[in-house]
């Protein structure tokens, strides 16, 4: 008797290690779910191991699940892999396109960033998620994501990455703060007397925020909040002051808002925006052409560092 196993089943396995429950892992592929359960049973029984764990709370994955799920990740990436081969002539994308852009820069780049694609992919279908750094990451790894923007390292050796251009932090204050009314750039002396609200903690911005902070010897407040509107709203408020990348103040601190920018004196902290994807994937090429035109779309400070645009595999 056959004991192979097929890319359906793999994805169902996936699903189900993904969901953690039957149901919403029949939904996730389209199928009912005694049938999903059905073929995760036949697996099972094929590999001989049991993948996993059905519990009154959800479904747990089991220690050879582990292994086999990481296998099927790495199977069905490899298998969109070939699809994508097949259908590229080296420049064009056409198909499902995977799309995470980190939160603290989707609101504010996304139009760029889709208006850029579609003309210059018309065939593609954009797919666009928001995805927290660390999990952007690894979806991109898995397969699960085509292309990533984030604001960090790109610390996979399995990703390529190409850098963007550099945000750098400002200043938000209340309309109504004595800094509002202060004229040129501020520097760090001015704001230590203040209180700097940051991100709740999983955000990668709240780390670099921590790090300008430091830079400034300034305190930070002990009220965090979950979104750049959020923070932007209680600065308005007056319940502190904050720092925002650029990208992100151009909408957050818009005329009518409450809050007002203010520019930093030297050194002035930045995150650098990048694009990644796998090092394998046979659109490389057309990501890096990509990554070229996003580069002025996107409207960010110039790099000067690396003026290359050469992608860069971190090791």
């Amino acid at each position: 008797m056959s004991t192979a196993v097929t890319l359906q089943q793999l994805e169902y396995v996936v699903a189900v290690a993904d969901q953690r429950h039957f149901g919403r892992a029949a939904e996730a592929c389209f199928v009912s779910q005694p049938g999903l359960s059905a073929q995760i049973r036949e697996v099972e029984r094929r590999l001989g191991v049991v993948l996993f764990e059905r519990t009154p709370r959800g479904v747990l994955v089991t220690g050879a699940g582990d292994e086999v799920v990481r296998r099927a990740r790495s199977l069905l990436r490899d298998a969109d892999d070939l699809v994508d081969a097949a259908r590229s002539d080296g420049g064009t994308v056409a198909g499902p396109l995977a799309l995470g852009v980190i939160p603290t820069l989707a609101p504010y780049v996304l139009s760029k960033v889709v208006a850029t694609t579609t003309n210059r992919f018309p065939e593609a279908q954009l797919n666009l998620q928001d995805v927290r750094t660390v999990d952007l990451t690894a979806r991109l790894v898995d397969g699960a994501l085509d292309l990533g923007i984030l604001a960090t390292e790109v610390e996979s050796p399995a990703l390529d990455s190409f850098e963007l251009g550099d945000d750098p932090f400002v200043v938000v204050v209340g309309e109504h703060h004595p800094l509002a009314r202060q004229r040129g750039a501020l520097g760090w002396a001015d704001l230590r007397a203040q209180r700097v609200m940051l991100l709740e903690d999983g955000h990668c911005l709240r780390l670099q925020t921590s790090a300008a902070c430091a830079i400034g010897e300034l305190e930070v407040h002990d009220v965090h909040a979950t979104s750049l509107t959020a923070i932007t709203q209680m600065v308005a408020a007056g319940v502190g002051i904050t720092l925002l990348p650029t990208s992100a103040a151009a909408l957050e601190a818009r005329p009518g808002s409450g809050v007002v920018v203010r520019r930093l004196r030297a050194p002035v902290p930045s995150r650098r925006v990048r694009l990644a994807w796998r090092h394998s994937s046979p659109r490389a090429g057309a990501y890096r052409e990509l990554a070229r035109l996003l580069r002025p779309a996107l409207g960010l400070r110039r790099i000067t560092a690396d003026e290359s645009g050469r992608s860069t595999t971190p090791g």
